[in-house]
């Protein structure tokens, strides 16, 4: 976990399947944070990717084809951000390009920022907007390791000068370019029914303490409850994101039981 004050309150985690983490004991945990997991733990095809790259022995930080690859994608999704450059965390990135530390982010709630009020700076996640006339789009992908890889997208004559990439093992760099493939064949317009959820999305928005966007859910209650609320989602086998205010990721194919315990999370903590 990269927020590591949080990782004494979790147990051994022995295997995660989707959004589903099993402890040493078998006890499951609902997993909303997936953290460098968007599409859920162990997806197939990107996994399948990795092994094949550490089959071929790309384990170290070397130039491997996969960096061009990976670029090119992002280049295809984003026209208008064609220069692509790697690096091994979006702080690294914010770092290397000069960038403020607090990106512009549309699961925050807020909209776009107009071309004219262009941030310098903006996330994109999958299924939601794109800012407009952001010097720099950051996206999270759907899979990365430890934060890696983390890609900044530049749009055209923002920089007099670009740094160079990080270079990154290519097996992360090939599972995230499978992980990407996946997102309805690379469209970010295009929604993944494995995030749709029409139930738990109903529950959230008559929720009080919490507001949702897209698939994400992040708190609007004072921060100083977060500790507490996420420590009872926890208790209840429910992992939200450590960090205030989020976003958490609701998943899309729970059982029934499973809806009831969400809904009834999000009702009652804080605000029931």
């Amino acid at each position: 976990m990269q927020d590591s004050h949080w990782a004494p309150v979790l147990p051994l985690i022995r295997r995660a399947r989707g959004f589903r983490l099993y402890d040493m004991q078998g006890k499951r945990t609902l997993d909303l944070w997936r953290e460098g997991a968007i599409l859920g733990h162990r997806g197939a095809s990107a996994l399948t990717a990795m092994k094949a790259g550490l089959d071929q022995g790309l384990a170290a930080g070397l130039p491997s084809a996969w960096e061009g690859r990976l670029c090119a994608a992002l280049a295809r999704m984003f026209p208008d951000y064609p220069s692509v450059l790697i690096f091994s965390s979006r702080a690294r990135a914010l770092s290397a390009l000069s960038l403020p530390p607090d990106p512009w982010d549309p699961a925050a709630g807020a909209a776009p920022p107009a071309a004219a009020e262009a941030a310098s700076a903006a996330l994109w996640r999958p299924f939601l907007p794109t800012a407009v006339g952001a010097r720099v789009l950051l996206p999270v992908l759907p899979m990365t390791v430890c934060g890696a890889p983390a890609p900044a997208c530049c749009a055209l004559g923002a920089f007099h000068a670009l740094p160079a990439s990080d270079h990154l093992p290519g097996f992360l760099l090939a599972g995230a370019l499978r992980a990407l493939a996946a997102l309805s064949g690379g469209s970010p317009s295009r929604p993944s029914p494995r995030l749709g959820n029409p139930i738990l999305e109903r529950a959230v928005d008559g929720a009080l303490g919490w507001e949702r966007t897209g698939p994400y859910v992040r708190a609007v209650f004072p921060a100083v409850e977060y500790p507490r609320v996420h420590g009872e989602f926890l208790h209840a086998g429910v992992l939200l994101c450590p960090a205030y205010p989020g976003p958490s990721i609701l998943p899309g194919d729970c059982s029934p039981g499973e809806n009831r315990l969400l809904a009834d999370l999000f009702a009652g903590h804080p605000g029931g």
